[in-house]
């Protein structure tokens, strides 16, 4: 495959992981009035996060799509860790999927953007 198409595939992927936490954070403001604080907060950094995933797919930017898609796995991941804390399977497994994916695509264009420039 090449560069250009594993570029595209890593940064859906980021942003699939970007848009689901902006979603699941929006879509807490609109839950209970208890968790509108905490909804609050995870939309002020899911929504950036999102629009800077967007941002970079759309201006091609490599070196923005390696960091947002390390650092979505990052969260996702973590997220994982919350669900399993939980006991809810939804939680972990959801998330930990996600951060494979994430994971294993940037490292698979990683991989080709270097076999590529050396």
């Amino acid at each position: 495959m090449r560069t250009k198409s594993l570029f595209y595939v890593c940064a859906s992927i980021t942003c699939l992981n970007a848009l689901t936490s902006a979603a699941f954070s929006v879509a807490m403001l609109i839950g209970e009035p208890l968790m509108k604080t905490a909804a609050m907060y995870g939309v002020a950094r899911s929504v950036p996060l999102a629009l800077a995933a967007l941002t970079a797919t759309a201006t091609r930017s490599y070196g923005g799509i390696v960091v947002l898609g390390l650092l979505l796995a990052s969260v996702q991941a973590c997220d994982a860790i919350v669900g399993w804390m939980l006991h809810d399977a939804g939680k972990t497994i959801g998330p930990l999927v996600l951060a494979v994916l994430t994971l294993v695509s940037v490292i698979v264009f990683l991989r080709k953007e270097r076999s590529e420039v050396s």
